[in-house]
């Protein structure tokens, strides 16, 4: 072997170990963020169900329109669930309506009896069709872009009467939180089948507040 080719394997094995050493970095660098890790999360919660992947690729595709550090910057007034769902099969003004989507979350303030927890979000629904729901077929695909927790839930809740309230309360922590809804809901002869909508909101991290303590009575007259 001559000096010629001893320079050569040494040239290769440099540049190996160069490459080698440029993908390490590229792969430290390409460390998945919280919102990545919440995504991953809710794609492997949807499996194969059709109406869950739409619903997590509707959530998918805002992000990616939408930078991560931007979303963590919205402020509380952004309106929650920008657009109204396009809804099918029911509705008092054709087969073609709406589903209002929305969200609530505890502010600073005194708290009462129906105050959330602090961290805690509920979404809720709101169709555009005339009687009492049956039964709820809605779920939403919620993750923290700040802490990377995620999940899917339904929108089971019901109210005193044992009927679908279109709601579900959720703890998914201080925050910005960005949800997807979808599903059906049932009404006596019509099932609303609600497309995917997307809404971003703040839970703020505030301290709790106790409850006002009820004023003491006066003192009686002398």
């Amino acid at each position: 072997m001559n000096g010629r080719s001893i320079a050569g394997r040494a040239a290769a094995v440099t540049a190996a170990s160069i490459g080698a050493l440029a993908l390490l970095a590229t792969t430290a660098s390409a460390a998945p963020t919280p919102l990545e890790d919440g995504i991953g999360h809710l794609t492997h919660l949807a499996g194969e169900d059709v109406s869950a992947k739409a619903g997590v690729g509707a959530l998918d595709s805002f992000t990616k329109l939408v930078d991560a550090d931007t979303l963590r910057d919205i402020s509380a007034q952004f309106v929650p669930f920008s657009y109204a769902a396009p809804t099918f099969g029911c509705g008092s003004n054709g087969p073609i309506t709406t589903i209002i989507a929305a969200a609530t979350f505890e502010g600073p303030g005194p708290r009462t009896e129906t105050s959330l927890a602090p961290g805690d979000i509920r979404f809720s629904a709101s169709p555009r069709h005339t009687g009492f729901a049956l039964a709820s077929g809605l779920s939403v695909a919620w993750v923290n872009v700040n802490t990377g927790q995620s999940g899917i839930v339904a929108l089971d809740d019901q109210t005193e009467f044992q009927l679908p309230s279109l709601s579900k309360t959720v703890h998914s922590g201080a925050g910005t939180v960005i949800a997807s809804m979808w599903g059906t809901i049932d009404y006596p002869g019509a099932r609303c089948v609600m497309t995917p909508t997307v809404g971003t909101f703040v839970v703020p991290d505030l301290p709790v507040q106790a409850t006002e303590a009820p004023a003491a009575p006066p003192a009686p007259a002398p």
